[in-house]
């Protein structure tokens, strides 16, 4: 993995200290909140709050932001931005209280014939995963992001969870402690409840056959490629068509944009149509004999 100035990229992300916070909330206020409702699944724009390490830290609760969005005006009075956004602020709420009643879910899964769940352990790929090198761009993208900034966008955190727990199928505790080791909003609830609600085990999970496309996933929520591109750069100079699938684009094209399979970017880490099907099976397996 390439060195990083982690100083210049974490103080480019986060401004630690109460001030810090509270100028993120007014800058958020001011300039993001009302694109917040679909913001919050473009990676490629800058419209979340990034306050969740200042909530990790104590540094502005949840009540201050709660009260900042509402101002004067009662819930129903505001925005799909704003609500979408106080939304969020409850299941984060949401996550303290399972913690409460549920501390297992650090380590167990919630729903237990999740136990009997066949995880591969496969450390080469989870090196892949971590190095941000699987050959998905969009997973890369993120997890280079992660690595350097100590910060993943919210929808990214959804495709790199998917693709780590139904496509490479290993446990979602090797997610959450990487997550645990490099965000800066490292959270002992939201980290151990989110991964849960990936995997399928968890409160209120994802059903077990909801499973990102990676590939569409970026065509939908990236489409200009341009975060893909900030992150992955020797992929820089392809064509938004072929940006989130490089695999799939003819030779001359990738000769045009300098980029090489196998030699400066990784051909895909799995199938995504067989590594589904198995992810399927797998969770098939679950179901009580009849």
């Amino acid at each position: 993995m390439p060195d990083v100035n982690w100083y210049g990229e974490i103080a480019e992300t986060w401004a630690p200290g109460e001030d810090g916070a509270r100028a993120r909330l007014d800058s958020f206020l001011s300039s993001a909140i009302e694109h917040y409702e679909d913001g919050r699944n473009r990676p490629d724009r800058n419209y979340v709050s990034r306050l969740s390490p200042h909530m990790r830290f104590g540094e502005i609760s949840p009540n201050q932001a709660w009260y900042a969005v509402l101002g004067d005006r009662s819930v129903d009075q505001i925005a799909s931005g704003p609500d979408r956004f106080l939304s969020e602020l409850g299941w984060r709420e949401f996550s303290y209280n399972l913690l409460y009643h549920e501390p297992s879910i650090t380590s167990r899964n919630l729903q237990r014939k999740f136990d009997r769940f066949p995880w591969r352990s496969d450390d080469a790929a989870l090196t892949r995963w971590q190095r941000g090198e699987t050959g998905m761009p969009i997973v890369d993208a993120a997890m280079r992001e992660l690595w350097r900034t100590g910060y993943m966008h919210n929808r990214p955190r959804m495709i790199v969870a998917s693709f780590l727990v139904k496509n490479l199928m290993l446990h979602w505790h090797n997610g959450a402690a990487w997550f645990w080791d490099t965000l800066l909003d490292a959270d002992l609830a939201n980290n151990s409840a989110s991964w849960q609600w990936v995997a399928g085990c968890g409160a209120d999970a994802a059903p077990y056959f909801r499973i990102f496309n990676p590939v569409l996933q970026g065509k939908k929520f990236d489409p200009e490629g341009i975060y893909v591109r900030r992150y992955v750069p020797e992929l820089a100079q392809l064509p938004n068509k072929h940006i989130h699938s490089p695999w799939e684009a003819p030779p001359e094209v990738l000769h045009a944009a300098g980029v090489s399979l196998g030699d400066n970017y990784p051909q895909p880490i799995v199938s995504l149509k067989s590594s589904r099907q198995r992810a399927l099976a797998a969770f098939k397996s679950l179901s009580p004999a009849r």
